[in-house]
């Protein structure tokens, strides 16, 4: 979405007569603009590197014959665009039966509106003759956007009025403008010189075409900046993910096989494992997997060495420790071959006594 809009996005503008409109854009993330006017009035677009000065004025004027029905608007009958430092005149004339039940309202903005209130205004109608008369209201500018004159009739019977509005605006010195687009077919296209912050005035001419003209902007996005960020955005995110454990590196087929006996925390030695004896592994302890395989090791604590054997079958597969609860059990049965045991016999030295098992 950002990439296909661009980063100021499309934008359609309504501009009234004698317009002096300025944008900012920013070059770094737009290429290049596209203006398109379909009612083909006029519009010119002019860029520049530094602001423009609002330093000119024009003095302008345009007036319509409105026909009001009972409680009926008129909005927007007048839209017209006014920089800061402008001056609106408005002066209506109507039945003098009428004017009375005139009201009229400047409001501000094209989607938030805001009533403006006049400097001055006159509290009663001047009387022309001894039908007619005109009512003055004026308005000062002091926030660049879109300004529109609106009547309400509130008789109850079809007024006919003349509304004549006497426009001082301010405008944008066009003569330090680096570049001129003028509109040629109702399309216009300017180049925007990076990466520096660019200018865009657009302007209108007073053709009398007082519904305004509706102008619309493309903003043609520089497709490299936006790949770059979010290559930049992708590689920051798998940084993260690094950081954080969620990335794992591939590991070798070494690293990958374990035996049950490894130790759950790498680089931290399992003192007890399966199949040895309780001493510590830097005294050449002879306990191992091995060791229980080759019936080295105790077939009941599985710590101690096998040291003992029993008589009559003369298995040896305990230390003496385990021998001597076999032989302190009531059920004294080999631990191989459930055989009924008569005595055991310790094999660690020649000196060591028997244990007898019985009468």
């Amino acid at each position: 979405m950002i990439i296909h809009y661009g980063y100021s996005g499309d934008t359609q503008l309504v501009l009234g007569l004698n317009s002096s409109r300025l944008l900012q854009s920013n070059s770094f993330f737009v290429e290049k603009i596209l203006a398109r006017d379909e009612t083909e009035q006029g519009l010119v677009l002019y860029r520049f590197s530094e602001k423009p000065k609002l330093s000119l004025r024009c003095t302008w004027n345009l007036s319509d014959h409105i026909v009001l029905t009972e409680t009926y608007r008129r909005l927007k009958e007048f839209s017209l665009w006014l920089n800061k430092g402008s001056r609106i005149l408005v002066t209506w004339t109507a039945h003098i039966n009428d004017i009375k039940d005139l009201s009229l309202t400047v409001i501000k903005g094209e989607s938030n509106f805001v009533t403006l209130q006049p400097s001055n205004s006159s509290a009663f109608p001047v009387i022309r003759n001894l039908t007619y008369g005109n009512m003055q209201a004026e308005y000062l500018i002091n926030e660049d956007d879109t300004y529109c004159i609106s009547v309400e009739n509130k008789n109850p019977r079809v007024i006919c009025m003349t509304m004549n509005v006497d426009v001082s605006s301010t405008m944008y010195d066009t003569t330090k403008a680096n570049s001129k687009c003028p509109m040629v077919n109702g399309l216009c296209q300017l180049k925007l010189l990076f990466p520096n912050t660019q200018y865009i005035l657009l302007t209108t001419p007073n053709n009398g075409n007082i519904n305004g003209s509706v102008i619309e902007l493309y903003f043609v996005a520089r497709l490299i900046i936006y790949v770059t960020i979010l290559v930049i955005i992708v590689v920051i995110i798998m940084l993260i993910f690094k950081y954080l454990g969620g990335y794992d590196e591939p590991r070798t087929p070494e690293e990958t096989t374990r035996t049950e006996a490894d130790p759950l925390v790498p680089g931290r030695p399992n003192h007890f494992t399966y199949g040895t004896n309780e001493e510590d592994p830097d005294l050449d302890s002879c306990g191992s997997l091995e060791d229980l395989y080759e019936g080295k090791i105790c077939a009941i604590c599985y710590d101690e060495q096998r040291n003992c054997f029993f008589v009559p079958c003369g298995h040896c597969a305990t230390c003496y420790e385990c021998a001597q609860r076999i032989m302190d059990a009531d059920n004294k049965v080999c631990p191989i071959c459930r055989r009924y045991i008569h005595k055991e016999g310790d094999e660690r030295m020649p000196q060591s006594p028997k244990v007898e098992a019985g009468t």
